[in-house]
């Protein structure tokens, strides 16, 4: 996969991720403390990218992923959402 494309598609999951980013804590059952301390945030940090005043970061979408992969109810909705699936890897890196 070109550069160029590899940037659009993580641009689309970060996207995707920032809009379900409240359903998938609650589905975790995970305070926006708990993600930021998870993730090695601030808590002002993922306040902002849910409220869309800050963009969010491929690392940190990568961070978000793996905490919400450690519950199954986040988990389904990672794949239900489209943020994550058996192929995600291969499209991604």
């Amino acid at each position: 996969m070109d550069k160029e494309k590899r940037k659009a598609m993580q641009a689309q999951y970060t996207d995707r991720m920032v809009e379900y980013l409240p359903t998938l804590r609650s589905a975790a059952k995970v305070t926006q403390n708990q993600l930021a301390k998870k993730t090695g945030l601030a808590r002002s940090t993922v306040v902002a990218i849910e409220s869309r005043n800050r963009k969010l970061q491929w690392y940190v979408y990568l961070a978000m992923v793996l905490v919400f992969m450690q519950n199954d109810d986040s988990l389904k909705l990672l794949e239900s959402f489209e943020l994550f699936n058996s192929d995600f890897l291969q499209e991604i890196i």
